[in-house]
């Protein structure tokens, strides 16, 4: 059974009562000691997700990501609670905006097939080109279901440690 290793500072929102930010958690795993677990990173931004994957690209790196989840906020998903789910793709994004012609940013398109920049749902309409930084690779067969599993997994962990560490009357959520 793989263990996980997280602390509780890690996922708990910043003092802003009512944030409505966006939380990457970083499943990240040592690939030449596996029994020593998992670890989950977090980061605030699709910048430090990229930093993350800089620092774990170096020759010296003994880590890698086995899975990407987004934790997003009540007031975002429109729920009392928040809501974790895999990240399947990170890009780079050209995104349409109502003041100018377009914003270069970060996104994260989910299992769900929703889109989020940092701190916001995007309609998917608005997204005019996708780089992908990250990519779940979905194989075939056996493999897909125990993929999906562990995604599934990690989903569900993820959200039951942000709720634990963020109960609603903290985080602004309406009743």
């Amino acid at each position: 059974m793989t263990s996980l290793q997280t602390r509780s500072r890690q996922i708990a929102t910043t003092s802003n009562v009512g944030s409505s930010s966006t939380m990457v958690l970083v499943a990240v795993a040592n690939v030449i000691h596996p029994e020593l677990g998992v670890e989950i990173v977090k980061r605030l931004s699709g910048q430090n997700l990229v930093e993350l994957f800089l620092e774990l690209d170096q020759p010296d790196s003994e880590k890698g990501v086995v899975g990407i989840v987004l934790a997003v906020p009540p007031q975002l998903n429109g729920s009392l609670q928040w809501v974790a789910e895999t990240v399947v793709d990170f890009a780079l994004v050209k995104l349409r905006t109502p003041d100018r012609p377009s914003l270069e940013t970060f996104a994260y398109r989910l299992a769900s097939k929703d889109v989020f920049t940092d701190n916001e749902k995007v309609d998917p309409a608005d997204v005019l080109d996708w780089h992908s930084l990250y990519e779940v690779c979905t194989p075939d067969g056996p493999e897909a279901e125990e993929l999906l599993a562990h995604q599934t997994w990690l989903s569900i962990v993820v959200g039951r440690l942000v709720n634990a560490v963020n109960p609603p009357e903290e985080t602004g959520a309406f009743e």
